[in-house]
């Protein structure tokens, strides 16, 4: 229930009007007797409290309906009142403001005079009717007031939320002329450009206002874009999305949102799957290798310096790299992965960098996003970067210092916040002396390096793994594995494993497939590794095999400085050149 205080100024114009008609004086109060409007000698005691005199008042508040004192003083309901006997007052016709069935107030008539008090009596019906009709039209205004308030009170609130929302919101007319916007997407553009009198082309290119346009003529007719925004600090790519605004008279404006790529990558990464990533303790193992692995990841991941992880395949080198994304502060962002085998030449650089629309033949209409992009603010994984064509390796070195790319067919060079992870299973350092790598790219990205050793030289992570693989299996297939035996378990540790850890999870899903009781026996293991015997007879031929297991003993036996790696040489007969290239070759450190 509104307030008749909110309504004052007006009750005392319709208090005025009132008085000025009939010639009589007009009081009204509100229902905690408060004198809101006055005229005559009641005008000076409007805003005071009318407890102590308005006994007439009190008893219409109380029942709801008008009530007539032909003998003020005398009058019953004027028994408390201190000029009971000596009343000033002739007469007076009192009706309650109702709203919503409930008295809010009243308004009366105070006669002062035997002739005014005679003609209201003489004509009491039609002043009745007529002051019933007053207090009608102050409840009307209340009303109004509220609605008013409501709108008002409804409009702030419409606009707060708008402002609350991350995405730039900004309304248009079908000629272009910006109707509204929200704080979002003033922040958005620079200066003053973004006003209540903007127009759409002074914001946007002309082919981009065209197609928002294009949406009025289409209830139906919602359209995605890829625009670039110049902002107070740099260049920022934005998703547009404009779409029409139906209303009672059909299309007459167009909504308009703007969100940033990168933001739109960050709330992609955190709903999707990925987003459950690793962390450094997923990265299981017991040996000391693996230890020194998670123990250089924790020391990493607070750094912005890139990492090279180097391993053969199925060591965990992704893992490992989004470990360390999801330790770092980077987390929130996007963790972007791609693998430079697996993509074609021709197509690669595209994938990277992104294009523009018409960069060439085939390009999709808006363009495309790049990886870098798409990874601003978090980290790019680029997987065997060793497989990396030349002229993409000077692009990459580019942007790691220069921390900016251009798309295919661009012009603009658009900055990119990204850490990045490489890794490889080949040996760079034999690729540099072939040229097939470029040096200056291998200082640049062998920054932080990281080496995962093969899982045939780290056996003891064997049990480890297997039981953590064996659990997975247990929930994925339904079924209660708890035992490997001893024949199963021999099998595991004489392998040679060139698949690694990968190779493991393989081996260990098949076994579980077929297995039928609570224990892995040898039954179970796929055919490579029942010929297993043959296998290691043949290894025990390879001379590269031999040559690096005897380079390995002896580097280890001598020590790893300076001195240790003279002495492994001449203990081997070779020279100390001869020694250094041979540790690179077989990646022994």
């Amino acid at each position: 229930m509104g307030e008749l205080m909110t309504v004052k100024d007006y009750a005392q114009q319709i208090a005025e009007a009132i008085a000025t008609v009939v010639k009589i004086d007009v009081e009204i109060a509100d229902h905690n007797l408060m004198r809101i409007a006055g005229t005559g000698r009641y005008h000076k005691g409007v805003g005071q409290s009318m407890d102590r005199q308005g006994y007439v008042y009190q008893e219409v508040l109380r029942t709801g309906h008008q009530f007539v004192i032909e003998t003020p003083g005398i009058h019953p309901l004027c028994a408390p009142c201190k000029a009971r006997g000596n009343c000033s007052e002739k007469y007076e016709v009192v009706s309650p403001i109702n709203v919503d069935d409930k008295a809010v107030g009243a308004i009366g008539l105070i006669c002062f005079t035997e002739a005014q008090a005679k003609l209201i009596q003489e004509n009491q019906h039609s002043y009745l009717i007529f002051l019933t009709k007053m207090a009608e039209t102050i409840a009307l205004k209340m009303k109004e007031q509220e609605f008013l308030a409501g709108l008002v009170s409804a409009n702030h609130y419409l606009n707060s939320i708008i402002d609350c929302l991350e995405e730039g919101l900004i309304t248009v007319d079908l000629e272009g002329n910006v109707l509204h916007y929200n704080q979002a997407a003033k922040r958005m553009f620079s200066g003053n450009l973004l006003t209540p009198k903007s127009q759409l082309k002074s914001l946007f290119s002309a082919q981009i206002v065209s197609d928002i346009l294009g949406v009025g003529n289409n209830i139906d007719e919602v359209i995605e874009r890829e625009v670039h925004i110049e902002t107070k600090k740099n260049r920022v790519q934005m998703v547009l999305r404009a779409l029409p605004i139906d209303s009672a008279e059909g299309v007459k404006s167009i909504g308009i949102t703007l969100r940033p790529i990168d933001e739109i990558g960050r709330i992609v990464h955190r709903l999707s799957l990925q987003d459950a990533g690793y962390t450094i303790d997923d990265f299981l193992g017991v040996s000391d290798t693996i230890h020194q692995v998670r123990e250089r990841a924790k020391e990493v991941a607070v750094s912005k310096s890139t990492v090279l992880i180097r391993g053969e395949s199925g060591t965990g080198k992704e893992m490992l790299a989004r470990s360390i994304h999801n330790l770092s502060s980077r987390q929130q962002g996007m963790f972007v992965a791609i693998n430079c085998t697996a993509i074609p030449e021709t197509l690669l650089e595209s994938e990277l960098f992104g294009y523009e629309e018409g960069a060439f033949t085939g390009a999709r209409k808006g363009g495309k996003i790049g990886k870098f992009e798409l990874a601003n603010k978090g980290t790019l994984f680029l997987d065997e970067i060793g497989d990396m064509p030349l002229f993409l390796q000077a692009k990459i070195l580019r942007v790691l210092q220069e921390r900016q790319i251009e798309r295919v067919g661009g012009m603009a060079p658009i900055p990119v916040d990204v850490r990045v992870i490489a890794a490889t299973h080949r040996n760079l350092e034999e690729m540099m002396a072939k040229g097939e790598f470029r040096e200056d790219l291998y200082y640049r990205i062998n920054v932080i390096p990281i080496d995962i050793k093969p899982l045939r030289e780290r056996k003891e992570d064997l049990q480890v793994l297997c039981e953590h693989f064996i659990k997975d299996y247990n929930r994925q297939l339904n079924k209660d594995v708890q035992f490997m035996t001893e024949g199963f378990r021999k099998k595991l540790y004489d392998y040679t494993w060139p698949g690694n850890v990968r190779e493991l999870q393989n081996i260990v899903e098949f076994a579980m497939n077929l297995a039928k009781d609570s224990t892995l026996t040898e039954d179970y293991l796929s055919p490579r590794l029942k010929t297993i015997e043959i296998q290691t007879n043949l290894n025990e031929f390879n001379l590269e095999k031999v040559e690096r297991e005897t380079i390995l003993r002896c580097y280890q036996t001598f020590g790893t400085g300076v001195q240790g790696k003279e002495k492994a040489a001449k203990a081997l007969g070779i020279g100390i050149a001869t020694l250094y290239r041979k540790l690179a070759r077989y990646n022994i450190e």
